[in-house]
């Protein structure tokens, strides 16, 4: 029976329940996507079974790049020989990235993203499962090789690799080729991890040495904090440092679970997120889990009056408040069951449209999760349907008294500021974002040209022919310039050198930022010279003929204020590198300072130098913007005559900055779409309230107009208060945004300026939404003729 009257009444007002109905479907499919987003991130590295056991070794050193703090080991030779001193450690292994990237088999180079030459316990540490293979024998022997089941199926295709060899060609870091036996194939990595190798290999302990990222995996109940001074002890003990002298090594153990949202070392292995971004995105749902309720209770307060009837005429009949209570849990449970099946519907098209667009499939292994996420939507929604039950002063007593509406006015006020509050603090978020990821865009290196692609780190065997390349290159009209250099555009450029300067004070000790380049690197990204002239073309590598440029930050970094004093000063890196000598020279030029990396961290004193054929493992090519399909086709046609058995692979600059802010990109389209769900359903709310206000005002419009009031006149009489309503709620959000926004801002070294018009244009966003909204109701109530609303009378 109460199912028939809940349905009954529901078709009556069939408006503001479809109202109703779209505002929590619109914002529980929101908040259900950011309840999976944030599982996802907190979920990184927890696949593993020793998970709450590994622990990322890394260690700084005052001596050794000024201290700076890297993701991993500079020298990791004697690491290994930790476990075998302290009882704390369990296993330990370390990992030592394949730089050239490259894979050759039967005479075919294939590119590889990941690969680490690693000791045998890597499986120790690491639970992977493995499609062929076993995980505790793959890896036993010198000479071992596991990849992962995509890079299988990308060089052997359906054939099975086990057993087959594979080489690492000679290269700039490979001196030799070296060949290795299939041994396993491994699932490839989750992705909730912050590495996704594609090859690990097992060239024997003695040949891991240099930098490389180092795990350890303590036994069980083993605090990390009382092992740490231990290890810094035996570092120091293994490098012959005295630990008493100021360049002793400090060791540092960072929880495997906390690397992906808490680290940003230098040289991590991927770009990792941040706390923050789970903040922001946590308040971002729980204010759209407000105003979905809240529009839901407002609307519900709101219509109460309209079943005054209705209840009186059941308590007459001696229906009790457990009945009523009933009638509206009925009532409730169809308009939530309604809305959770859009939510059902929506949740799988935009599953697959963010798999489609970002390569996340949020839905995999967590319809679960999902299921349970929507159960406790089920229950708020009820809670917050039965309000109007249980909320203070609510009596039905005879059919003749009206349901009391005073407190109930003050609730709808309430909740309207709140909503209205919470959707500007959004907003606000959104114009913060966008503007800082636009500043960050326009401030990095060449990513504002769309006619800049980027080949990064090629082979050596391209490096040497480099200068031919890019002669023939040249001959193309639609090439404009071309160079090489040292980092990619988006990449870190932290090697540091030794240096000796002319009349630069207390260089002992100091170390440089260097950047290797050819001598069109200044021409292709156009860096602007504040004093001093760039490379000449050709490369004379003999001492007192280097050529050095120096940025701006480096001009104050080697005590000088001038640009122009600095020119023609002697200058010399000394190379820690075996084999490798750069000449002396002079400093020719001073550029501004320029954005290789991110906007998050600041620039460094940087001096740049050329080379001729090596250290230049990245291409940049500048072509004519009206020319882009014929460069293209000239770059493919020539890379293929010249280095054929080599993968070409080329990104435009600006996408390559878009990889560096990808969680900045991210944040602001996922915060764009949840303050436009924010705003939409805080404006149906208020025209669902807009509906029921002209309804009970409807017999004063028609006096009104009767006795010469105007359309206009009415149009500000009916949206008076819903404009002051959304003032104050402007008032409230405006420091809350501000305070959000400028903590946001903290993760940037170079950020743009908090200013009013930011907070301007976000309440005047949300002002003309909503007065559009509901001016549209209030001009078809002022039309209505008054006859029809006074003939009752």
């Amino acid at each position: 029976m109460l199912v028939r009257y809940a349905l009954r009444n529901i078709r009556k007002r069939i408006v503001l329940n479809l109202i109703k109905i779209v505002g929590l479907s619109l914002g529980f499919c929101g908040v259900l996507f950011i309840a999976l987003f944030l599982k996802k991130e907190v979920s990184y590295d927890k696949g593993h079974d020793k998970a709450n056991r590994i622990y990322r070794l890394t260690t700084t050193n005052p001596d050794v790049f000024e201290g700076a703090h890297f993701a991993r080991i500079t020298d990791a030779k004697k690491v290994n020989q930790l476990p075998l001193d302290i009882p704390d450690i369990e296993a330990l292994v370390r990992m030592m990235p394949l730089r050239d990237k490259l894979l050759l088999k039967d005479d075919q180079y294939y590119a590889i993203d990941q690969a680490f030459a690693v000791d045998d316990t890597f499986f120790k540490l690491f639970d992977v499962s493995f499609y062929e293979g076993n995980s505790n024998l793959a890896l036993a022997n010198p000479g071992s090789a596991v990849i992962s089941k995509s890079l299988a199926h990308k060089v052997f295709g359906d054939k099975s690799p086990m057993g087959k060899i594979i080489s690492l060609p000679p290269g700039h870091y490979n001196t030799i080729e070296t060949s290795f036996t299939i041994k396993g194939v491994m699932e490839d990595f989750a992705q909730e991890s912050h590495m996704h190798p594609e090859l690990l290999i097992m060239p024997g302990a003695d040949a891991i040495s240099g930098w490389a990222y180092v795990y350890t995996l303590l036994k069980a109940n083993t605090d990390f904090k009382e092992v740490i001074p231990k290890i810094s002890q035996k570092l120091n003990d293994l490098y012959g440092l005295d630990r008493n002298s100021e360049t002793e090594i400090e060791a540092h153990l960072m929880p495997l679970n906390d690397i992906h949202l808490t680290s940003n070392l230098l040289r991590e292995i991927e770009a990792n997120g941040s706390t923050s971004n789970i903040y922001l995105m946590a308040i971002a749902g729980l204010i759209l889990l407000f105003i979905s309720l809240s529009n839901f209770t407002s609307l519900n307060l709101g219509m109460a009056a309209y079943l005054e009837k209705f209840l009186a005429l059941n308590q007459i009949l001696g229906s009790s408040n457990r009945i009523t209570m009933r009638y509206f849990l009925m009532e409730s449970s169809i308009i939530l069951f309604c809305s959770l099946v859009l939510v059902l519907l929506g949740t799988f098209q935009l599953n697959r449209f963010i798999l489609n667009h970002y390569q996340s499939n949020f839905l995999e292994s967590n319809l679960l999760f999902a299921l349970g996420v929507m159960l406790c939507f089920f229950i708020l929604g009820l809670l917050a349907g039965v309000y109007p039950v249980v909320k203070k002063g609510f009596r039905v007593v005879t059919l003749g008294n009206r349901i009391k509406q005073g407190s109930s006015v003050k609730t709808h006020k309430v909740l309207l500021v709140t909503q209205f509050a919470m959707a500007i603090v959004l907003l606000v978020g959104v114009i913060v974002i966008t503007r800082q990821t636009n500043y960050a865009l326009g401030n990095s290196m060449g990513a504002t040209k769309d006619n800049v692609i980027s080949i990064p780190y090629v082979h050596a065997d391209v490096q040497k022919d480099f200068q031919v390349f890019k002669a023939e290159l040249l001959k193309e009209g639609a090439i404009r310039s071309v160079s090489a250099m040292m980092s990619p555009p988006g990449g870190e450029t932290n090697d540091m050198f030794p240096f000796t300067m002319e009349d630069a004070p207390d260089t002992e000790n100091k170390f440089i930022g260097i950047f290797s380049c050819d001598y069109s690197f200044a021409n292709v990204f156009e860096l602007p010279f504040l004093s001093g002239k760039n490379f000449t073309e050709k490369s004379i590598d003999q001492n007192g003929n280097g050529e050095y440029i120096i940025n701006a930050t480096a001009l104050n970094y080697l005590g000088f204020q001038d640009p122009h004093e600095v020119l023609d000063k002697d200058f010399a890196l000394i190379s820690p590198v075996d084999n490798v000598v750069l000449p002396e020279g002079k400093i020719i030029g001073v550029v501004k300072d320029f954005h290789l990396s991110g906007l998050q961290t600041k620039v460094a004193p940087l001096v740049l130098f050329k080379r001729e054929n090596s250290w230049l493992e990245n291409i940049a090519i500048s072509y004519e913007p009206s020319l882009k399909t014929t460069a293209i086709a000239a770059i493919e046609k020539t890379w293929e005559e010249m280095f054929p058995n080599y993968p070409l692979s080329y990104y435009p600059v600006s996408t390559l900055y878009e990889n560096v802010y990808k969680t900045e990109l991210v944040q602001k389209n996922l915060i764009l779409i949840f303050a436009l769900i924010a705003i939409l359903v805080s404006a149906m709310g208020v025209l669902g309230l807009s509906l029921m206000v002209a309804q009970r005002r409807f017999k004063e419009i028609g006096i009104r107009k009767v006795n010469g009031a105007t359309i206009s006149e009415i149009l500000v009489l009916l949206n008076t208060d819903f404009l002051k309503w959304i003032i104050i709620a402007f008032i409230f959000a405006v420091p809350i945004a501000y305070l959000g926004a400028n903590k946001w801002l903290e993760s940037f070294a170079y950020k743009i300026e908090l200013n009013i018009s930011m907070f301007l244009l976000a309440g005047g966003i949300t002002i003309f939404t909503t007065m559009l909204t509901i001016s549209w109701n209030s001009y078809r109530a002022a039309k209505q003729n008054p006859v029809n609303s006074l003939r009752t009378e």
